[in-house]
């Protein structure tokens, strides 16, 4: 698949990422239903600026294949699930959904979106974690998903 500006500069794919991470986030800690998390997040200031499809296919994505991709974290990880902070988890959650399930769009769009919201929501080194972690993970899922 090939990387166009359409597909960089996409701010409502950017927005449903960002919301989507939150939300998984939101998950994690208080783990409701779907529908209750989509509730909180569609009264959002910035879920109008979001594809709302696009965003309740990522949760619901995930909430979905949770033991799934928990299982490959846990396969991939050199941390155990457990001690991973929960906004790094959260960040991971939604790119192995969306790269090994979804397949929407090429990896490196999504590991550069990854990247961006380890920094804007992650501690200090978060980036460098979710890029390692993301990276090792990329090189285990077969080449069609490239």
């Amino acid at each position: 698949m090939n990387i166009n500006n359409a597909m960089r500069n996409n701010n409502r794919n950017i927005w449903s990422r960002r919301l989507a991470v939150q939300a998984i986030y939101s998950w994690t800690i208080n783990n409701c239903e779907f529908n209750n998390l989509y509730s909180i997040f569609k009264d959002d200031e910035n879920f109008n600026k979001s594809d709302n499809d696009y965003f309740k296919d990522i949760v619901s994505g995930v909430i979905d294949n949770i033991t799934s991709i928990d299982n490959y974290i846990s396969d991939l990880s050199e941390t155990d699930i457990n001690m991973i902070n929960y906004v790094e988890l959260s960040i991971i959650r939604c790119f192995i959904y969306e790269l090994g399930f979804s397949k929407k769009f090429p990896n490196e769009v999504l590991l550069a979106e990854s990247v961006k919201l380890a920094n804007k929501f992650g501690g200090q080194d978060s980036y460098k974690f979710i890029n390692a972690f993301l990276e090792k993970y990329i090189k285990t899922i077969p080449n069609e998903n490239k």
